[in-house]
């Protein structure tokens, strides 16, 4: 088999959602390719490298799931979407992949696309920047919690979900939580996407509310704006 970048990437990801990423190695990739591992070191230069390369690969399928919207909010809504769906694709990786930056091809596109809606929203070059990496912190923090969390053997994912569940529940959800437990973990992961949305979609109320007011800072406005207003 000739080696390449995307031959090795297709079988670490392979190798990853059966294993895990702990055990992921570039000598059992090797093993698992029939190669001698010194010859993925030609392409990546230690796992650390391949972990990233894994990551800019999740972040381009995420990237390729965005549905440009009629305006900058529908758009960072698809893509906030878009992003928890692939990296909650493979929960052990997303999770590892969710507190990195990637550098990858595929960050930077992603960047661009986010950066440019909040240009289009009214900010100028810096803080959309700005706003841009607040947006992925926000996107990406719950990716990791959720995507930890279904990494977990089943018995710590029960143990887990029954003390959030009795935490945050409130008194008239008690009965339901206990019935939700004894059901099905899975059933309890459900309540996860509806955190990630109100977490979402207030983040976006927030920003909207932000460009919006007549008294936020006029660093924010671009410089279009600032010329169109005078």
């Amino acid at each position: 088999m000739s080696l390449s970048r995307e031959v090795i990437l297709e079988a670490a990801m392979r190798l990853a959602d059966r294993e895990g990423t702990k055990s992921l190695t570039l000598a059992s990739l090797g093993r698992a390719l029939g190669a001698d591992p010194t010859a993925l070191y030609r392409h990546f230069r230690n796992k650390d490298a391949l972990l990233l390369a894994m990551g800019d690969q999740l972040m381009a399928e995420a990237v390729a799931g965005i549905e440009p919207g009629g305006n900058w909010v529908d758009t960072l809504r698809s893509a906030a979407w878009s992003m928890r769906r692939a990296y909650l694709a493979r929960p052990a990786l997303g999770a590892q992949a969710a507190s990195r930056f990637t550098g990858g091809e595929a960050e930077t596109q992603l960047v661009a696309t986010i950066s440019a809606e909040l240009t289009k929203a009214g900010l100028d070059p810096a803080a959309a920047a700005r706003h841009c990496r607040a947006f992925a912190e926000v996107v990406l923090g719950h990716i990791g919690i959720t995507g930890t969390l279904l990494s977990l053997p089943t018995e710590l994912q029960e143990q887990d979900v029954a003390i959030g569940l009795r935490v945050y529940a409130s008194p008239e959800q008690v009965p339901a939580t206990r019935s939700i437990i004894r059901t099905h973990v899975a059933t309890a992961l459900e309540d996860e996407d509806e955190v990630f949305r109100t977490i979402l979609e207030t983040y976006l109320e927030g920003l909207r509310a932000t460009l919006s007011s007549p008294t936020r800072s006029d660093s924010a406005l671009s410089t279009t704006r600032r010329k169109r207003r005078a």
